[in-house]
């Protein structure tokens, strides 16, 4: 039947040709054919949100980017879950908050851009429509082949919408409100080597004299932090180190930054707060004569334990990975965005109890629908811990108490 459908399209106009299409895309998500699996998907959404961003206003903008980043977020638990095949659910669940989103945006598009937004709507909605009967019965599946067809209506994703690339996307970095600049990222050469004992004491010597060089020089002696894994005598040493580079890194975020005076120190404040609570301000720990970075089981790495599914095309892994500066960075960038446009833009700090940093630190653990987390908003038993962790570290962050997270080192 779906061949069928696909010869006769040619014969009939274009309104009724683009109709088959979408019954065709419908088809596609029946039980036939190799399954997408969630790289494909996140491709998919990511080309997908891209395209949208080019013709939507400011407001539908931010609701598209918060739209995209929760499902980044659902799609790392989806990936780490071992479910057989998320891409149904994912698909249904992200479909169902952004479809409102696309509709509201018809009537001020233009001519063209509106029937593409309709078409697509059509062909997401049939396929949808599928997937209620068939989830129940077991049956449902997303093909590459729907996805590509549905990009294709669209007019996004160039060569191969499903393509999952890894290069730093200056557009969808716009789009998510990252304008700056990213600093050039330079990853420790230790990595792939067992020379750390013989780079650690040099390490150690320099970082003892840092304070005493050109401003120049103490940038670059920033990065010999991606050389060292402090053995306990030198703890009291590589902390303050690490405070330095994380006051550095407020002040380049800060820099760039339209938020009011009396915010800039809280957000000083959740910047020590988040790296001490996600990676007692490690970026690597050691295995053998080896650095490894310190990541989580989901993809978490580095001082700030930035995901690498959540936050990929926004930041460069290799960075994220082996520059200590670079991924402090990054979690500076993320914290900074999330306050700004989620946390003060909400009035977090007006709800019952409600406070922005707890706010922002819950939407920089659970994307941007778990902004009111920490106020028992979907809040499990686990997560009251984290949020409770969280607070309990800010408030010795706020007391001056920063180097506290020497506690984390069991010395």
């Amino acid at each position: 039947m779906v061949a069928l459908m696909l010869c006769g399209s040619a014969r009939l106009g274009a309104s009724e040709a683009v109709k088959a299409k979408e019954v065709q895309l419908a088809a596609l998500a029946l039980p036939f054919g190799a399954r997408a699996d969630w790289r494909q998907w996140d491709s998919f959404l990511t080309n997908v949100v891209k395209k949208l961003g080019e013709n939507f206003q400011p407001a539908q903008r931010d609701q598209l980017s918060e739209v995209f980043l929760d499902a980044r977020y659902q799609l790392v638990q989806a990936a780490y879950s071992g479910a057989s095949d998320p891409v149904p659910q994912l698909f249904v669940d992200t479909w169902n908050r952004l479809s409102p989103i696309v509709k509201q945006a018809i009537p001020g598009a233009a001519q063209q851009t509106a029937g593409q937004y309709t078409s697509f709507i059509r062909a997401m909605d049939a396929a949808s429509s599928v997937s209620g009967l068939g989830q129940r019965l077991g049956i449902f599946r997303i093909t590459p082949d729907a996805l590509r067809g549905a990009a294709q209506l669209l007019g996004a994703g160039g060569a191969d919408p499903l393509a999952y690339l890894l290069d730093v996307d200056t557009g969808l970095r716009d789009l998510l409100g990252f304008t700056a600049a990213l600093p050039a990222s330079r990853p420790s050469s230790l990595l792939e080597q067992g020379r750390l004992e013989r780079w650690r004491q040099k390490a150690s010597a320099a970082m003892r004299t840092l304070g005493l060089r050109s401003a120049h020089a103490a940038e670059t002696d920033m990065d010999r932090l991606n050389e060292w894994v402090p053995e306990i005598q030198e703890i009291s040493d590589y902390l303050l180190e690490v405070r330095k580079l994380l006051v550095a890194t407020s002040d380049r975020v800060l820099a760039k930054s339209s938020l009011a005076s009396e915010h800039r120190q809280l957000y000083r404040r959740v910047v020590f707060a988040t790296g001490w609570q996600e990676s007692c301000w490690r970026q690597f720990i050691k295995k053998g004569q080896k650095l490894t970075p310190l990541a989580s089981s989901t993809g978490d790495v580095g001082l700030m334990q930035v995901n690498r599914i959540v936050w990929r095309n926004l930041y460069d892994i290799k960075g994220l990975n082996g520059d200590m500066s670079y991924n402090g960075n990054a979690g500076a960038e993320i914290l900074h965005n999330y306050l700004t446009r989620n946390a003060i833009r909400k009035n977090e700090d007006k709800q019952p109890g409600g406070n922005l940093a707890r706010a922002t630190y819950s939407a920089y653990n659970a994307g941007p629908g778990g902004l009111a987390r920490y106020r028992g908003v979907r809040q499990s038993p686990t997560w009251k811990k984290v949020d409770e962790a969280f607070w309990t570290k800010f408030q010795a962050v706020s007391l001056g108490q920063e180097l506290a997270v020497k506690s984390c080192y069991g010395s």
